[in-house]
């Protein structure tokens, strides 16, 4: 074998092995929440049609939740945050300027 056939092959090898770890890390975020990002981003749109922009598993007092960022059609960024494990809505709120974001 020559050295590109070998290189070609440890690129393809490593590639396999991160998309194969990302979807074990997805996985096991679905496992430990009992929710996908997909039924997430479904119950958030459910509650605010829009656009989802962002996705995150934070921990509030001791529960995970899913904060669902959208922008809705009226140009208002809505945060819809999700109990991981239940799929409950716990809040909707309009997200402001003066939370802490840098946008």
């Amino acid at each position: 074998m020559d050295s590109k056939t070998l290189t070609s092959g440890a690129l393809i090898g490593l590639m396999l092995a991160g998309g194969l770890a990302a979807a074990v890390s997805a996985q096991t975020a679905a496992t430990e929440t009992g929710l996908t990002e997909d039924e997430v981003i479904a119950i958030a749109l459910a509650e605010v049609p829009g656009e989802v922009r962002d996705v995150e598993l934070e921990t509030e007092d001791g529960q995970q939740v899913y904060e669902v960022e959208i922008i809705g059609a009226d140009g208002i960024e809505m945060e819809v945050e999700i109990a991981a494990d239940t799929g409950d809505v716990l809040e909707v709120e309009a997200e402001t300027d003066d939370e802490g974001d840098d946008d």
